[in-house]
């Protein structure tokens, strides 16, 4: 068991750079990233300004080419990549200065050991190389200097790039900043984890707590009223899409009734009550004929184990009924469920972005819909990264638990 796992941790690193590289690549290539996005700002920013004005917006090409630095889009891809991974050093911290006549300038940046502060550095130019010095105090890291040129430069004016190299990706923790809001990716993701997980952990607690009795119980009524019915209600409901019912509750119950708020969900907040009352009707409109596939598993993998030879020979000894059913035929009835229960790992944590849109409920599924919808590449990387990892792990959890359930199963070199 442990040699299996250990070679099953050391294929997720393989796994996860493939998929992460993948995704990656398509941010590349996939027009509307930031860089058209600052180019649409500024066209309607000059729409706004007279004609005869000088072109000027949110986005010029100096701004232009510091997005460029600050998304990686200067670098070719697999170096981005490895930036972004934190394999390899790339610009932490960097600013653009302009030299004057006598070849010298002067470039702010900010103090890692001070956040919030800042001290400024000397640039002076000697031919084709320059010097960084300080003023006031010495810096922690090197700082270096190179000739940033801009073809699309009115002024034409020596442009130099002050930076200092630094590990700052994934392996350090740092996801890079969001296009949108201008904070870290980290922290985006981290101010709506409690939310995704509030309903992603009563999602699976109530699915499996529900599915399993339920399943039994058909079992055990085969082909009886409680069975027709209860199989009529599950796939009725598995019929009907979460986004189409969460419209109707809506209207109904939240607006015309008035029982449960309209939207929000503001976890810091609300209290206990207030954050279950929150979470009713999203978390039913998310369920529902989520019981369906858990339910027919239990109850037909029950019956299969029922009608095997080892069910008659535990009979023939004289067990009784009830520990036949609940110690060992329910046990290996459980191994298709046990399959699946890593997968779902990765709906816990990012839940339903359609119900948390129609809700307007803060939480990662929401946040996956606004970053893809606004080409908010780091944002989206940073949830394909938890995703992926808990997608890995969740079928590392899925083996051990059918090998918890199954005694039949052993990952040694025996079997």
């Amino acid at each position: 068991m442990r040699d299996y796992v250990l070679r099953r941790l050391l294929l997720v690193p393989l796994t996860f750079v493939g998929i992460t590289l993948v995704a990656f690549s398509f941010t590349r290539f996939v027009p509307g990233g930031p860089i058209e996005q600052a180019l649409a700002e500024r066209q309607q920013a000059d729409r706004k300004r007279s004609s005869a004005a000088r072109p000027s917006g949110p986005a010029s090409p100096e701004e232009l080419d510091n997005l460029k630095r600050r998304y990686g889009f200067d670098r070719p891809l697999l170096e981005a990549y490895a930036i972004w991974l934190g394999i390899m050093p790339g610009p932490a911290d960097w600013t653009t200065v302009r030299l004057d006549k006598g070849g010298q300038a002067e470039a702010e940046v900010s103090d890692d050991l001070k956040p919030g502060q800042s001290f400024k550095l000397a640039v002076k130019q000697h031919g084709q190389s320059f010097s960084v010095q300080t003023l006031g105090g010495q810096t922690r890291e090197p700082w270096r200097a190179s000739l940033a040129p801009l073809p699309d430069d009115p002024e034409q004016a020596p442009r130099v790039l002050v930076y200092r190299k630094a590990y700052s990706g994934l392996l350090q923790g740092q996801l890079g900043d969001s296009t949108g809001s201008d904070k870290p990716v980290w922290d985006e993701i981290k101010s709506r984890l409690p939310i995704s997980a509030w309903f992603g952990g009563w999602s699976l607690l109530l699915a499996y707590a529900v599915s399993i009795p339920l399943g039994v119980a058909k079992a055990l009524r085969r082909d009886g009223w409680f069975d027709r019915l209860s199989s009529q209600i599950l796939f009725v409901l598995y019929s009907i899409p979460g986004f189409i019912l969460a419209v109707a509750m809506l209207q109904l119950l939240c607006f015309q009734l008035g029982w449960f708020p309209t939207k929000g969900f503001d976890w810091n907040h609300l209290s206990w009550a207030g954050r279950f009352h929150h979470t009713i009707v999203p978390l039913a409109c998310e369920m529902i004929g989520a019981f369906t596939a858990l339910t027919l598993f239990t109850r037909n993998g029950l019956l299969d184990n029922l009608a095997a030879d080892y069910v008659r020979t535990a009979k023939a000894k004289g067990l009784s009924h009830r520990r036949v059913v609940f110690v060992h035929a329910l046990r290996n009835s459980l191994i298709p469920l046990a399959a699946t229960f890593g997968g779902n790992l990765g709906f816990f944590l990012t839940g339903s972005f359609l119900i948390e849109v129609t809700f307007n409920i803060p939480g990662l599924g929401l946040l996956g819909y606004d970053s893809l919808v606004h080409r908010d590449f780091p944002v989206f990387l940073g949830l394909l990264t938890l995703s992926s990892l808990a997608m890995l792990l969740g079928n590392i959890i899925s083996d051990l638990c059918v090998a918890a359930v199954d005694p039949r199963i052993r990952f040694d070199k025996q079997s």
